[in-house]
């Protein structure tokens, strides 16, 4: 059995091998191609024919950019920075020996290229932070539902895709390839086959971040308690991926992990605190308040960020008091949820000290007070304002 698991392995490390080097190849060809031209334009000396085509030049490029953003997401910082080097020098070249005329409208264009690469390479790199902000655009402009069901499609797909293939998607978690290991994560938590637990949980050790946070988010929505504590001990993740993907995890999880969550807000580590904190303000029990109220006390800045929009999404009028305490914590970030939070309350009791916010020492806090004070309908919100109007215009 351990030899047939080492043949696989080896066969497996093999495939991915050889798909690197097709990847590579057609990169190359492409690359190649464009260089080729590029030499002949300007060996050429064609004045009317390189004026005609020279705003094509950094198009040519394009086509092995685009693969690259697609095959290699995680290098996308490192090959922006070389790329624009690349082409400002290619530019200073070209213009010095006359093939384009207007260097501007060249690098005009190349950074049409430029966003094109990193546009692509941030949607195969993070393609839940792409999908979250897209999300928010359709619901603004009223195409929420449609968007919805746009994004439903890749899931049932790929539930399709791996049905009755579970053991090649657990081989796949062994690939050499940091992408394969990502997708097979992820395809095991639409599978959601209890047998994939103990894999994944070997997985949350994973070396690359993004491999462990769909691990951790597979995790949840299988949804067996036994991988509770090991999505707990995720928490203290080194990177804010992992951490993210084990708060999610155990907030799919609900009521099964609420125990081990309100256990979690006591830890020594604030990693594990501040991720406790978030996955409760995702399950929504409204019993936790008293716990997170009292990590309002936290020592730490990050704890007291995640357990403030906690208190803001979950909470009911209890917090009031501590959402208005809130208001003088040095921490800006604490200041500026805690007035957003307030604003929605549609309680009297938030006014006064909101209109006392108004004299925070940091603008944006004062800002945000203004905008919450504009959709409170009461003479004192409106004087204050007035007021603060007409020390502005002094």
């Amino acid at each position: 059995m351990a030899a047939h698991s080492r043949i696989l392995a080896s066969a497996s490390q093999t495939l991915d091998e050889r798909r690197d080097t097709v990847k590579l190849l057609i990169i190359g060809v492409f690359a190649v191609t464009s260089l080729i031209f590029t030499i002949y334009l300007v060996a050429s000396r064609d004045q009317a024919f390189s004026a005609s085509v020279y705003p094509l030049i950094p198009h040519l490029y394009l086509i092995p950019l685009i693969l690259m953003a697609l095959w290699y997401p995680r290098r996308g910082l490192q090959i922006t920075i070389l790329l624009i080097a690349a082409i400002l020098l290619l530019t200073t070249f070209m213009y010095l020996e006359g093939v384009i005329m207007n260097p501007f409208i060249a690098l005009l264009n190349a950074g049409m290229d430029i966003a094109i690469f990193v546009a692509l390479a941030l949607y195969a790199k993070d393609r839940t932070l792409v999908e979250s902000f897209l999300k928010g655009f359709f619901e603004h402009s009223g195409m929420g539902e449609s968007f919805e069901e746009a994004m439903e499609h890749p899931s049932t797909r790929a539930k399709i895709k791996f049905e009755g293939a579970f053991d090649d998607v657990i081989r796949a978690l062994h690939s050499q390839d940091e992408e394969t290991r990502e997708e097979a994560a992820k395809a095991l938590g639409e599978l959601g086959d209890y047998r994939a637990v103990n894999p994944l949980v070997g997985l949350l050790s994973d070396e690359n971040r993004y491999v462990r946070r769909e691990a951790a988010k597979s995790l949840g929505k299988i949804g067996d308690q036994k991988a509770i504590p090991a999505l707990i001990n995720a928490l203290k993740d080194e990177d804010r991926y992992g951490r993210e993907g084990a708060a999610e995890g155990l907030g799919e999880m609900g009521e099964h992990a609420y125990p081990s969550l309100i256990d979690a807000m006591a830890d020594d580590d604030w990693h594990v605190r501040m991720g406790a904190a978030i996955a409760l303000r995702i399950i929504g029990n409204r019993d936790a308040l008293p716990v997170l109220i009292t990590a309002m006390q936290d020592e730490n800045r990050f704890v007291r960020r995640e357990v403030i929009k906690s208190l803001g999404r979950i909470g009911d009028h209890s917090v009031i008091d501590t959402l208005i305490a809130a208001l003088k914590d040095p921490d800006r970030s604490v200041r500026l949820r805690a007035v957003s939070a307030l604003s929605k309350c549609r309680d009297k009791r938030v006014i006064e000290p909101l209109i006392e916010a108004l004299n925070d020492e940091d603008s944006g806090v004062r800002l945000r007070v203004i905008r919450a004070l504009e959709e409170i309908d009461d003479p004192r919100a409106i004087e204050a304002l007035n007021t603060s109007y007409g020390d502005d215009n002094t």
